[in-house]
């Protein structure tokens, strides 16, 4: 839900409580709508998250980890030559309005003190953040707006800055859809008046165990459907509700263009593949080729110039029964003979061609798999890195220019203890898998993968014991949760020891054949 004022109004009295007098010691740019400057003071060091993403528009203090860009964006730079080393003196909500003001004590370019602000406009799609000098001009926005966007209100540098435009006076505005749908539900009037002696508490909303809402006081109108789970601040409402939900988001909208990719790749593919096919049933009859060219050679003293057809006696078949094959008339009965064999063998060719082209489109198409596969369950920028990697070196895509020192370093593999203590790793991408199967692990460490699933390449590290049964389960869930079987109740995982896995000769990266296996049946647990 977008942030409405009340809610607002609780998450900049949390904020001003803990930040005030804190200093900017960093500023970053992960995301093209998101900033996170780390902050110290006040005998602790903290993160606060400042995202104008559409849908997903917040501010809060964060504990997680972002991954910034190898070359900060432009907006970024600018945001670090102004904040860097500044202060916060205030942060406050101006009335009604669903945006933070933040008020900072920082320096100009020649080191002498210098106030600024930065506003963040939390106004779902037209969320911005705004950087504000001393005299209330902007000097850069997030999201610059001019008169063709906007002709009521532009962002742009040199402007003034001035509030959103105010509601028709008498409407009570800052209220979210829900809140209002709340209000009405509980027979409560949708003014100011209506919202006093409302508690008021961080809540977020729980639908079938997946998060579905927040707000600030329990919800009613869904009855025992959704349930009204309180946190302990506002901020960590947000970024429990937000995090995990938006870091992924990121991720695929990353994606989709490999996605993209891959997908029109595999259906070239499968099309390539069809029309094989077809063409290799075309040659089934190439037998019967070779049986007239035969029963033609053996019967030419029967047989005349211009024959159009002929009429014999099929010795191939026990019976002698009479078949008719047709005849060149142009040709003579030797040259009408050649023809049939020469049929007979271009079909016979084409047939052990089209064989090898076929179980090549087959394996491509199963690569290419495999990869979509990769890009679903892609969890950080390295992930996509390390795919981005394997698809260049398959040739799917180009080699990009790139300054070896700024190269980002390969991500490693997941990497798990079971309950027992030992380590589990897992494959991120069949590059990955690979080097973890062949040569990561050591003869008597146990392999497990989905079976007849694309999914990740999973080593148990037995460190030369017999693995409990307990650990290799855990490990057997893991293989089921990094595969395309993640969804399903339960799953069958293969299990062998690392030595029975071998490569073919030619296969794609991550592809391999293995023997000893037994076969367990596991379930996907995302808490593992």
């Amino acid at each position: 839900m977008p942030l409405d004022a009340i809610f607002i109004s609780e998450l900049c009295r949390e904020l001003r409580d803990d930040l005030t007098g804190m200093k900017i010691d960093r500023v970053h740019q992960p995301e093209r709508d998101t900033v996170l400057l780390s902050l110290r003071g006040n005998g602790a060091s903290r993160k606060l998250l400042l995202c104008f993403g559409s849908g997903a528009a917040r501010v809060c203090l964060t504990e997680r980890a972002y991954e910034n860009p190898p070359q900060p964006p432009m907006f970024c730079m600018l945001l670090r030559k102004h904040l860097t080393g500044a202060r916060i003196v205030e942060i406050s909500q101006p009335e009604g309005e669903r945006m933070l003001l933040f008020r900072l004590a920082a320096y100009d370019e020649f080191g002498e003190p210098a106030d600024k602000a930065l506003a963040m406009e939390l106004l779902g799609r037209n969320a911005n953040l705004i950087l504000i000098d001393g005299e209330g001009r902007i000097l850069d926005a997030a999201r610059r707006v001019d008169g063709e966007m906007s002709p009521l209100r532009q962002l742009l540098p040199g402007l003034v800055y001035r509030l959103p435009p105010r509601p028709e006076p008498g409407k009570f505005s800052g209220l979210s859809p829900l809140l209002r749908r709340e209000m009405e539900w509980r027979g409560l009037p949708q003014t100011p008046e209506g919202l006093e002696g409302l508690e008021r508490r961080p809540y977020m909303l729980v639908e079938s165990g997946a998060p579905k809402d927040f707000t600030f006081l329990p919800i009613l109108q869904y009855g025992p459907a959704v349930e009204s789970v309180a946190y302990p601040g506002w901020s960590a409402l947000l970024d429990a509700f937000y995090g995990e939900k938006d870091r992924i988001e990121h991720l695929k909208s990353r994606a989709r263009s490999m996605t993209k990719l891959v997908r029109g790749a595999k259906n070239r593919t499968e099309r390539k593949l069809s029309l094989r096919i077809q063409e290799l049933e075309a040659t089934a009859g190439r037998e019967e080729d070779k049986r007239r060219g035969d029963l033609i050679t053996a019967n030419i003293w029967r047989m005349k110039p211009g024959m159009e057809s002929v009429t014999l006696e099929d010795f191939y078949d026990p019976d002698c029964p009479e078949i008719t094959i047709p005849l060149d008339s142009r040709k003579s009965p030797q040259q009408n003979a050649a023809a049939y064999y020469k049929q007979y063998a271009k079909k016979k060719t084409a047939q052990a061609h089209l064989t090898g082209l076929i179980e090549e489109n087959r394996r491509e198409a199963e690569y290419l798999a495999s990869i979509a596969s990769e890009l679903e369950r892609v969890q950080s920028q390295a992930d996509l890195d390390g795919i981005r990697e394997e698809m260049t070196q398959a040739g799917y895509l180009r080699q990009q220019r790139e300054n070896p020192k700024k190269r980002p370093k390969p991500a490693q593999p997941m990497s798990f203890r079971t309950s027992a203590g030992l380590e589990v790793l897992v494959g991120r991408n069949n590059l990955q898998n690979d080097e973890l199967t062949l040569r990561t692990a050591r003869r008597t460490d146990l392999w497990l993968h989905v079976q007849k699933l694309h999914g990740a390449h999973v080593i148990l590290r037995c460190e030369g014991t017999q693995p409990d049964e307990e650990s290799v389960y855990q490990a057997a869930c893991l293989a089921a949760f990094y595969s395309e079987g993640a969804q399903a109740g339960r799953v069958p995982v293969d299990v062998t020891e690392a030595r029975f896995v071998k490569k073919p000769h030619g296969a794609r990266p991550g592809m391999v054949v293995y023997t000893g296996q037994k076969t367990i049946m596991a379930e996907p647990k995302k808490e593992l």
